[in-house]
C-alpha cells in the first residue's frame, strides 16, 4: 500500500527526504488551520517571494495544498493585537522563512531527480540547529538562502512592502544613483510605517557619519548621528530624528513603537529621558537623521523598475550588522558590506558581485567623503568648503569683498568653473563642470540669471542665407529653466562686425550680445551674418540670492573664476565647432569643451596633478587626490561624472 501522510491523502512521488519536509510543513500548517478555523473560521495565505500557501477549511476535513508561483494570494498581515505577544510574530516570520528555503531545497531536488540518484534514507538531525533553518540545505545549498547562524536569515520577499521590511538597492536599472542622490546607491533601509495607499516611511541603516549632536539633558554626553534619509535631515529647519534600539524594560518599551520583533523606534526626547532615568546608555540606540519617503503606488512603482530590492530577514540579522558599523566601521566606506552580506543572503551575491566598484560605487564614496566622514578641521558635511583655502575674514571685511565681487558678476561676465583638482561640481550639477557660464541679468536682490554655452545638444534650428540654401545652427542646453515666451531660444554673437551693425543687445560692457530669433533669422537671410556667427542656448541658470549665498560669493570662494575679456572670443570660436551632439560625436564635443575651459584660464596656470596611485601595498587612505581605498584619481571621476551627465540628460543614452 502507498504510504499516505497525515490528512490521508497520498503521497507523490518524490525522495525521502522531500517527503518528510512535506509532512513536517503539512503538520505546522494543520496546527496553524486548527487554530484559525476554532478562531475565525475562515481561510487565510500567505505569499513569500514569489509562492505562497493557501490553507483552507475543507467541508470534508481540513485540507492543505501548496500552490506555485502562478497562485495569487492575499497576504497574512501580523495581527495588530498587541496582546499576540513577541512570541508569535517570532512564530511567523521565521514560518514564513522556512517556507522559502524548503521550496528551493524542493527545486533543487526535483531538478536532480531526472537522471540521478538520489539519497536515500532521512535527513541527520543536527542538535545545535536551534531554529530548524539548517536541516533544509544540504552541504553547497546554503548559498542560496544563507543564516550566518541559527538566528541569522534573510530571503528575497519580491515586491511584498509592509512594515519591518528591509529595502536594498537596486543595481540593475538603466539609470542608478550615480549622479544624483549617491545615498541611495547599494543602500539597506528599514520600513518604519507602511500605510497601503497612503505613504511608506523608511530610515536608512548603512550610513554611519562622523558627525556627533549635543545632548542637552546630560551634560558631557554627545550622540553619534547616522544619515538616515534626504527628508528633514540635521541641516533642515525641522529635523526628524528617529532613535533605534533593542531595549527590554518596560519603560523603554512603553515610550518606544515596535518594528519588528526586538527592534523599536523611539523619539530623540524620550531616548535622552531613558538614559537620564539610567534606564539606558546613549551607545544602546542609534540615531538616524532624516528619512526616505514615497507617496501611494510610488515604491511598488520603483520597485518594478528594479530601483529596489525587497527583503525580509530577521532582527538578529539587523541588530548585528548596526552593531558592527557601529564599533569598527569607517563612514569612508560607504556601508557597502552590509548591503553586499544581505544581497548574498537572499541569493544576490552574482549581480552584487559583477557590479563592485564600478562608477556609482565610486560616487557614493565620494559622497560619504563630503556628507559623513570628519575632515582635518573636524567638520563633517554642509560645514566643509569644497574649496578649501584662506581662513575665514572678519564679517565686515567679509561683508564688503562680497560687495565688491558683485559689482564684478554682471550681464555680460563670463564665468570659468573652478580649476581645482577636487571638483565642485563633482556630486551635483556635474553639467557646470569645467564649463562656461554667461551672466545674463544680475538683480541685487532676488536672482542671477545665466546660461552654460559649452554644452551642445542633439538638436539644431534651421535657418535660410540669402540664397534660400538651408543651414543647421546647433542648439545648446543653457540652464534647466525654459525661458517663456514664443521665441524660447536665445541668440547670442560676439562678432564686433555685427555689433557695429546693430545686431542685438550687448552685455555690459562685454565683448557679446543677445540676439532674438527674428533679428537673427533676418540677418543672415538678408547676408548680414553667418548661421555661424551665432551660439543659440535653451534655457537658462538661475542662481537665488538668499543671505549672502550668491553667485558672487561661489566666485569668492573659488567655485567660478571670472574670464578675462582678451580670452573670450578665442573661445567662443572654439565652441562654435562643435559639432551636433551624437554618440558619434559626444567625446568630441567634450574635449572642444574642455579645450574652450582652457582658453579662459590664467596662463600661468600650473596643469592639475593627478598623481598616481600609491605603490605601496593596498591604497594610501591619506591621499585626497584619489577616491578612498581605490586607485581611481578624484579628478578622472569628475570627468567621468560629467561625460556620464551629458550622455544621460543630452542624449538619453546613460550607459553608452
Amino acid at each position: 500500500k502507498e504510504p499516505t501522510s497525515c490528512l490521508g491523502q497520498q503521497r507523490p512521488e518524490g525522495s525521502t527526504q522531500q517527503q518528510g519536509l512535506i509532512m513536517a510543513v503539512t503538520s505546522f500548517l494543520c496546527g496553524l488551520v486548527t487554530f484559525h478555523l476554532l478562531a475565525e473560521g475562515g481561510a487565510f495565505s500567505a505569499p513569500f517571494s514569489t509562492r505562497s500557501v493557501s490553507v483552507s477549511a475543507n467541508p470534508g476535513g481540513p485540507g492543505v495544498t501548496i500552490f506555485g508561483r502562478s497562485q495569487r494570494s492575499t497576504l497574512l498581515r501580523e495581527s495588530s493585537d498587541d496582546s499576540a505577544g513577541d512570541e508569535g510574530e517570532q512564530d511567523w516570520r521565521l514560518f514564513r522563512a522556512k517556507l522559502v528555503a524548503s521550496e528551493k531545497q524542493a527545486d533543487a531536488d526535483s531538478s536532480k531527480a531526472d537522471g540521478s540518484s538520489s539519497e536515500k534514507g532521512g535527513a541527520a538531525v543536527d542538535e545545535s540547529d536551534l531554529d530548524g533553518l539548517g536541516a533544509l540545505f544540504k552541504e553547497g545549498d546554503a548559498e542560496q538562502f544563507t543564516p550566518l547562524d541559527e538566528s541569522q536569515w534573510a530571503y528575497d520577499s519580491g515586491s511584498v512592502i509592509e512594515t519591518g521590511a528591509v529595502i536594498l538597492g537596486g543595481v540593475e536599472q538603466e539609470f542608478g544613483f550615480g549622479l544624483r542622490q549617491q545615498y541611495f546607491h547599494k543602500v539597506v533601509m528599514l520600513i518604519l510605517d507602511h500605510k497601503e495607499g497612503t505613504f511608506t516611511k523608511g530610515i536608512i541603516l548603512n550610513r554611519p557619519s562622523d558627525r556627533m549632536l549635543e545632548d542637552d539633558v546630560n551634560e558631557g554626553l554627545k550622540w553619534r548621528v547616522w544619515f538616515g534619509g534626504d527628508v528633514q535631515g540635521l541641516d533642515s529647519i525641522l529635523p526628524d530624528i528617529v532613535c533605534l534600539h533593542s531595549l527590554k524594560s518596560q519603560e523603554a518599551i512603553d515610550c518606544s513603537t515596535k518594528v519588528i520583533k526586538d527592534i523599536q523606534s523611539t523619539n530623540f526626547d524620550d531616548a535622552k529621558a531613558l538614559v537620564k532615568k539610567g534606564l539606558a546608555k546613549c551607545e544602546d540606540f542609534w540615531l538616524m537623521a532624516g528619512y526616505a519617503g514615497w507617496g501611494p503606488g510610488q515604491l511598488a512603482g520603483e520597485i518594478d523598475r528594479k530601483s529596489w530590492y525587497m527583503c525580509a530577514t530577521s532582527s538578529d540579522t539587523l541588530l548585528k550588522e548596526l552593531a558592527r558599523q557601529s564599533q569598527v566601521v569607517d563612514p569612508s566606506h560607504a556601508g557597502i558590506e552590509t548591503w553586499e552580506t544581505l544581497m548574498k543572503m537572499i541569493g544576490r551575491q552574482e549581480v552584487a558581485s559583477k557590479l563592485s566598484g564600478n562608477f556609482d560605487d565610486l560616487m557614493l564614496k565620494e559622497w560619504s567623503q563630503a556628507s559623513l566622514v570628519k575632515d582635518d578641521d573636524g567638520k563633517v558635511g554642509l560645514a566643509r568648503n569644497p574649496i578649501g583655502g584662506a581662513a575665514i575674514p572678519s564679517e565686515v571685511d567679509s561683508l564688503m569683498e562680497d560687495l565688491q565681487m558683485s559689482q564684478r558678476v554682471q550681464a555680460g561676465t563670463l564665468l570659468r568653473a573652478s580649476s581645482a583638482e577636487r571638483s565642485p561640481f563633482l556630486l551635483t550639477k556635474q553639467e557646470l563642470h569645467k564649463g562656461l557660464l554667461l551672466i545674463l541679468n544680475d538683480d541685487d536682490t532676488k536672482a542671477t540669471v545665466g546660461c552654460m554655452i559649452h554644452l551642445v545638444a542633439s538638436k539644431s534650428v534651421e535657418v535660410r542665407r540669402k540664397d534660400r540654401s538651408k543651414a543647421d545652427v546647433n542648439i545648446r542646453y543653457g540652464g534647466e529653466f525654459g525661458i517663456k515666451g514664443q521665441n524660447p531660444l536665445l541668440w547670442i554673437h560676439c562678432s564686433k562686425k555685427l555689433r557695429d551693425a546693430g545686431i542685438g543687445t550687448p552685455l555690459g560692457s562685454s565683448a557679446f550680445s543677445t540676439v532674438t530669433q527674428d533679428d537673427a533669422e533676418l540677418a543672415i537671410s538678408s547676408d548680414i551674418a553667418s548661421p555661424d556667427d551665432f551660439i543659440v542656448t535653451s534655457g537658462v541658470s538661475i542662481f537665488p540670492k538668499i543671505g549672502r549665498e550668491t553667485l558672487a560669493r561661489e566666485v569668492k570662494r573659488g567655485i567660478f573664476e571670472i574670464v578675462d575679456r582678451a580670452r573670450q572670443e578665442e573661445a567662443f570660436k572654439t565652441l562654435q565647432t562643435q559639432a551636433k551632439l551624437s554618440p558619434f560625436t559626444l567625446d568630441e564635443s567634450i574635449r572642444k569643451a574642455r579645450k574652450a575651459w582652457e582658453l579662459c584660464g590664467n596662463a600661468e596656470e600650473p596643469a592639475g596633478k593627478e598623481g598616481p596611485a600609491s605603490e605601496t601595498p593596498g591604497f594610501d587612505e591619506t591621499d585626497d587626490r584619489m577616491v578612498f581605498n581605490t586607485d581611481t584619481p578624484v579628478s578622472e571621476l569628475a570627468e567621468d561624472a560629467s561625460r556620464k551627465w551629458v550622455a544621460t540628460f543630452l542624449l538619453g543614452m546613460p550607459t553608452i
